[in-house]
Order: structure tokens, then sequence, then C-alpha cells
């Protein structure tokens, strides 16, 4: 049985290669979100996808029970997919591939992946990952890890630190390596995320794609997602500011950094991008709330949390 089925194969023009896989390297949603605001505007369907069995184990990542559109029952196993975005307005199309991180065969699955973005052309391939740190919302740091020097060179350039970590790794790290054995210049870059906010990070997501798109020169259209980092960090700060008994809490376990300025904004003319899916401050609150208890510990025996 094949492992890799192609619905349709894509003619693209010198293709940059993009991706990142929900789970355990995706803290934040960052990585899966900047893939999303690349597909959002054009909804492509996948033009490739992996065995799902050849993938998972499902009763880890378990399949979905849905209806079916015509009556009766289906059964949804979750893929790790192609998509290709043809861009007339560039000279570069993209090829992005992102889906939840496999379980198993990563050998095989990377040797896989990269034996087809060979086949239609893929020139550079760029993974990212984010993993929670104690860091500030109002900054993303960023770290590389690469095997092809002038991509390392770039990356460096634009202030991304080599990591020196040395451990269990995520399938992003094995796929770089098996884009790097078949030939492909691939770096993967990682984004630290502020470990007392969980919900889906845009800030991390803008800051991914604009190392991508600087370090590779392939311009990615980060306009919209740039205002929606920011719009994502002036609510934090809203919320920490009307929370203060919250905020200075916060302050006794991670630097915060400078306080923001407050500059009055004129109101936009139609409202921010997608500014219905950032979180509201009472989400935040909540969050924020969660994690300092977790933080605490068990209370007291006769306490009230």
């Amino acid at each position: 049985m094949a492992i890799l089925e192609i619905r349709e194969r894509p003619v693209l023009r010198r293709p940059l290669l993009i991706c990142g896989f929900s789970g355990w390297a995706d803290a934040g949603s960052g990585a899966t979100a900047a893939l999303a605001y690349l597909m959002e505007d054009l909804n492509p369907e996948p033009c490739a996808w992996l065995d799902p069995e050849a993938c998972f184990d499902f009763t880890v990542q378990r399949p979905t029970t849905r209806r079916a559109p015509g009556g009766g029952w289906m059964l949804v196993y979750p893929r790790v997919q192609f998509f290709a975005l043809y861009r007339p307005n560039h000279e570069r199309d993209l090829l992005l591939l992102t889906g939840p991180e496999p379980h198993l065969n990563w050998p095989t699955l990377t040797r896989v992946i990269a034996e087809f973005s060979r086949e239609v052309g893929v020139e550079t391939a760029m993974a990212m990952g984010v993993f929670l740190g104690s860091v500030s919302h109002r900054s993303v740091a960023l770290v590389r890890r690469t095997l092809d020097p002038e991509l390392d060179q770039r990356l460096a350039r634009l202030g991304c630190v080599e990591t020196g970590y040395q451990g269990p790794t995520g399938f992003v790290t094995a796929l770089i390596h098996g884009l790097a054995a078949a030939g492909i210049p691939a770096a993967s870059v990682w984004a630290a995320a502020p470990v007392y906010l969980r919900a889906v990070n845009p800030a991390v997501a803008a800051a991914l794609l604009t190392a991508i798109e600087a370090a590779t020169q392939v311009p990615l259209d980060l306009g919209p997602l740039q205002k929606r980092a920011h719009a994502f960090i002036r609510e934090v700060d809203a919320m920490l500011a009307a929370n203060p008994e919250l905020a200075n809490q916060l302050r006794e376990m991670v630097d915060l950094g400078p306080e923001p300025t407050i500059v009055p904004e004129a109101p936009p003319e139609q409202p921010p991008p997608s500014a219905q899916d950032l979180p509201s401050g009472q989400s935040l609150v909540e969050e924020l709330e969660r994690f300092l208890r977790e933080r605490r510990g068990p209370t007291e025996p006769g306490t009230a949390e």
C-alpha cells in the first residue's frame, strides 16, 4: 500500500515548502496558526496526503465519528496533508505540509515527504515549532536548527539563536534531516511562547513567518497577520492592566519586560482581520488564573482554592 496518496500532482514555480504540525511541538498552536493564515484566503484542497495508518496510533490521535452528508455515519481519520498555493502575483509558489504530528515510522515518512518535495521542485524547506518558555507575550524569541550552512547564516543574521538543545525531539527535526539527506536545503525555526498563555497566539505565528520570509526572500504578505498579532498583545496588556493583582503575581514568575506605552489609535476603517478569533479579556483572565493556581500547587487542607 502506498504511503503517499496523490490527489493532484501540482505544477509549481520554484516552490518553498513550509511545514508545521499540531501537538507536542506546537505550543499555543503558533505553527499551525501560521499555516492556517497562509491558506485562509485561498482555502485550497489538499493535493496529497500520507496514509493515516502509517502515521498514527489511533488510540492517541483518534478518528472522529460524524454524520455523513447523505445520512448515516462516517469515520474521519487524522491526516498529514500537502497543500499547493499557486501565487500568480509572486515569482514563487508555496507547498504547505501540515496535520497532527505523526507517531510512527518517522524515517519512512520523512523519506516519502522528501521524495515528493523533490519531484515537485521544492528548492528550500522551512519547518516551524513552538515550545513553552518563561518569556513575555510582548516579544518572541526565535531559535534555529539546520544542517545547511547558507540557511544557518541567514537565520543567524536575523537574530535566530542556534539551539544547543540535546534530547528528545519532534517530527520537525526528523523532517529537516530527511530533507537534507535528499539534497533539499532545510531549516527549522522555533519560537518560545509564554507559558502563561495557552490560547492560539498570532504573535508567535507572525514571528515565525516573518523569519521565514526574511530568510528565504519569499514574500508571504504578512500585513493582516501582523495587525492580528498587535491586537492580541494589546488585548493581553489590557487584561493585565485591568487585573493588577494577577499581573503582580505573574511578574514574580516571568519578566514581562517594560510596561507598554498606550497610544490612542484612530478607529479603523474596517474591523481588524479575523478579530473574532482573538481571545476575550475574560478568557485570558481565566487562563492566567488557572496558570497561577497550577504554579502555586495544591492548596493547604481546609483552605479554599
